[in-house]
């Protein structure tokens, strides 16, 4: 335990982002792996990859292929980033000295039985190539499902669509929507949206099941010379949205990933309008909604272009009929009640 703490603070066990997912333990979990290791109960092998030594100095350096979670964990308490919360543990430790306790309030005692603990580690030559180790990583996490489907095309693939959906999701427009929750964040959600935006650029309105993405994401990943135009134009149409969220009730009612969708679709088959002139038009889309009866024999002639966005609104909600239907919908009430926001490109 002592030689991986000191690694993990050194920098010489290190992860790799490319391929690992992000880190999603929440506190409890983090609770947990400290209790195991204080009552001396056994953890799975961790799966390190050698790095080339340094020729000059002979250091050598580790990539965490499995355990990053754990580690990361050992290291943050060992740092006193959190406690180990009563609520947490179990009712038989609940009224041990060690609960509710940061690593600086251990006794001496505690902390050395902590540093006597064994992990094993399972080494990986250096000379294993790297897309074997995404392959392994995958097939590891992929026996106990603990990775999203997004997770898994971060860990298999190291091509240009995801390189330019991670850009994507990193760009100040992107960010600024915030519609991603910290645990969204962390399970890569908000790169998966981005590659749905990027998606509609390549291939307009589709489904965007788990099978979908993943061809979306094959048929980009080798060649995708027009990335930094699709980026562009989402970019500048997620500009616009932010610019219609400065009206509070609008981005109450579409600061979600499936208006935003619906939102970047719209700009993308109208004519370029000021910020102002959407949010007029938005507004009273918003209030109009507002006022549509719950059952759909009451609705009014005026109110069907609401209906229909309401039908693709609790439908599939990323499936190409339903994105249609929220798309026309609330294009076709604009166009209705205000003409001089919707023009076709085209016409």
């Amino acid at each position: 335990m002592t030689e991986i703490v000191n690694k993990m603070r050194s920098g010489d066990y290190f992860v790799d982002p490319s391929f690992q997912r992000r880190l999603v333990w929440n506190e409890k979990q983090k609770v947990r792996l400290i209790e195991t290791v204080l009552m001396e109960y056994p953890m799975p092998e961790i799966y390190l990859w050698e790095q080339a030594p340094d020729p000059q100095s002979g250091s050598q350096k580790f990539s965490i292929v499995d355990g990053q979670q754990r580690l990361s964990t050992l290291r943050e308490f060992t740092s006193n980033e959190w406690p180990l919360k009563k609520a947490y543990l179990d009712e038989e430790n609940a009224e041990k000295d060690f609960a509710d306790c940061f690593w600086k309030d251990l006794d001496a005692d505690t902390r050395s039985k902590f540093f006597q603990y064994s992990i094993n580690a399972r080494r990986i030559p250096s000379e294993v190539s790297d897309d074997d180790i995404r392959q392994m990583f995958a097939r590891l996490n992929e026996t106990d499902r603990s990775l999203n489907p997004q997770e898994m095309r971060n860990a298999t693939l190291n091509g240009e669509f995801l390189a330019a959906a991670n850009s994507l999701a990193d760009t100040d427009e992107f960010l600024a929507l915030q519609i991603f929750s910290l645990d969204n964040i962390r399970r890569m959600g908000d790169v998966e949206f981005a590659s749905q935006l990027l998606g509609y650029e390549r291939k307009g309105i589709a489904n965007d099941t788990p099978k979908t993405m993943n061809e979306l994401y094959n048929e980009f990943n080798d060649d995708y010379s027009e990335a930094e135009i699709d980026k562009a134009n989402v970019s500048k149409s997620l500009k616009l949205v932010n610019e219609v969220f400065l009206d509070e009730e609008i981005e109450a009612f579409f600061a979600t990933q499936n208006y935003v969708y619906t939102l970047h679709s719209l700009f993308d088959v109208c004519e370029e309008k000021p910020a102002d002139q959407w949010r007029a038009g938005l507004l009273g889309f918003v209030q109009a909604y507002a006022g549509l009866p719950a059952n759909d024999d009451d609705v009014k002639e005026d109110q069907k272009s609401l209906a229909e966005f309401r039908k693709g609104a609790s439908s599939r909600t990323r499936s190409k009929s339903s994105r249609t239907q929220r798309l026309f919908g609330l294009k076709n009430w604009l166009a209705q009640n205000f003409p001089e926001l919707i023009e076709d490109k085209d016409s």
